[in-house]
């Protein structure tokens, strides 16, 4: 006889083994019943348990310096408490159903019991738990400091190393037509700046006089303006590079001592549009060191583009009402989702107007828990009925799929100023996650900045570098997702933050 023929087993799919496995261990549980907002009352041995949704939906959250912040939203066919069981720590999490949930308790006495009587179906589910436990503990060690995590994982370019390291003019440079007017230019603004200083020291009055104001305006606006100009009297990508290490290094003096521009360059919080910087720029009240760094404030805080940031929080607080009051006509709950929500403004600013606040939902989503917090303490603070919730999250990761929740169906996904930082890749991505989780018919409104006068000031002094997107190529970026062509484009009155308002 020849030798034995051997076949390979064909391969089993994991995902079919793993249901398999859920149906066969399901009859050693017992079941409960949680009906929608309440709490999940667990007593004796359910509190040392596993449990799995077998239908509805269930919040885990903590409370953070008077401000519950959701970390988890689990739906059916999901375990939760895993790590609780096998450690034996005590939960530190507020469970809820946000719908009505029927769970399955397997306690430590009936996963005996399954041990006993089926050695390999036990085997199978501690396997399954196991990988369950090492993805959240993957999860959590990569992301060991969320908001650097976060704003590494932006695709904007970093810091240059114009800004790090000192570097001498090439001498071909130096000696070159191109630099001579550059540089006498740069002087005369300086000479200006100089005499402006000099002359708010010397008045001792504590306001500041609209000449001061007048001429300050005047020399920024020729700084910034002419920031295009000297780029294009230089043709070599390398000279261009020391052009704006040379700039950078005249301007700093001055110009950081504005609070805006102070906090725009060092990014506290890793990235420059964090909830404090929107919140300067609502108040819209100057702040820096002396008469000059006020007087520098006012002009970052008049400038198209933190004026568009100002008008775009009407635009989206006029578009939640339009748009939510088009779905009212149903009489369902209405639900709103706001992706890297900052301070929440419009949202609140909708809410405090709106005689049908018990019909809205919203899930309002940042990185920062500061954030979240700071919502909730400080802009949360007028009478409504809608139901809130603050969720702490890495939204580029939920973008593509590396975290999950069971948010449920949304009627409206915004989000104010987060593609700005998204490259192709991310922004295509993270509009299709949001397609999602849109009901039929329900509505993403998404805001990008439009090319503009502050482009050089903001990525070249600033350093705060945007994606910057015209209308036709938003447009062309929804041709390769799940709306397509169903998309309009609208604008604040700047005509500089341009919103995608996108239908499914």
């Amino acid at each position: 006889m020849g030798p034995a023929i051997q076949t390979s087993k064909p391969k089993r799919s994991l995902l079919a083994f793993t249901n398999k496995t859920i149906r066969s261990i399901l009859p050693f549980s017992t079941e409960i019943f949680c009906r929608k907002n309440d709490p999940l009352e667990l007593h004796g041995e359910e509190q040392r348990s596993i449990y799995y949704v077998l239908k509805g939906a269930i919040e885990v959250s903590y409370t953070d310096k008077g401000t519950k912040i959701t970390v988890a939203l689990i739906g059916a066919g999901q375990f939760f408490g895993e790590i609780g069981f096998f450690d034996g720590g005590s939960r530190v999490r507020d469970i809820k159903a946000v719908q009505d949930s029927n769970i399955r308790v397997f306690s430590e006495n009936s996963l005996l019991d399954l041990q006993e009587q089926d050695p390999v179906l036990y085997g199978n589910f501690i396997s399954y738990l196991a990988r369950s436990i090492c993805k959240k503990f993957r999860r959590v060690l990569e992301e060991r400091d969320p908001l650097a995590s976060y704003a590494a994982s932006l695709s904007a370019p970093r810091r240059s190393r114009n800004y790090t390291e000192s570097k001498p003019i090439p001498k071909t440079l130096l000696q070159s037509d191109e630099w001579h007017l550059i540089n006498q230019h740069i002087e005369k603004i300086k000479s200006r700046i100089f005499d402006l200083s000099y002359a708010l020291q010397k008045d001792s009055t504590p306001e500041i006089s609209e000449d001061h104001r007048s001429e300050c305006y005047s020399i920024l606006d020729d700084f910034s303006d002419n920031l295009g100009n000297f780029q294009n009297l230089l043709k070599r990508p390398e000279d261009k590079n020391v052009l704006w290490g040379y700039l950078f290094k005249e301007a700093f003096p001055f110009i950081m001592r504005s609070r805006f521009a102070a906090r725009a360059y060092y990014k506290p919080k890793g990235y420059a549009g964090d909830f404090l910087m929107m919140e300067h720029i609502y108040l819209n009240q100057p702040e820096g060191e002396g008469k000059i760094g006020k007087l520098v404030d006012a002009w970052c805080l008049q400038r198209p583009g933190t004026k568009a940031i100002r008008g775009r929080r009407k635009l989206l607080c006029g578009q939640l009402e339009t748009i939510s009051r088009q779905k009212l006509a149903k009489g369902d709950t209405i639900q709103i989702m706001n992706l890297a929500c900052g301070p929440n403004r419009e949202l609140f600013d909708f809410l405090s107007n709106c005689d049908y606040s018990e019909k809205i939902e919203a899930l309002c989503v940042d990185i920062d828990s500061e954030a979240l917090q700071y919502t909730n303490q400080h802009v949360n603070t007028f009478p409504h009925m809608a139901s809130i919730r603050f969720m702490n999250e890495n939204l580029v990761k939920w973008a593509l799929g590396k975290v999950s929740h069971n948010i449920g169906m949304q009627n409206i996904i915004y989000s104010a100023g987060l593609s700005d930082y998204l490259d192709r890749k991310l922004f295509q991505a993270l509009v299709s996650r949001c397609h999602e989780h849109l009901k039929p018919g329900g509505q993403l409104v998404i805001g990008n900045f439009a090319p503009c006068v502050d482009q050089y000031f903001m990525d070249h002094i600033l350093n705060w570098k945007l994606i910057y997107r015209t209308e036709d190529e938003l447009r062309e970026l929804f041709l390769n997702t799940p709306f397509g062509k169903n998309v309009q484009i609208i604008s604040e009155p700047e005509q500089v933050n341009l919103f995608a308002l996108a239908t499914k």
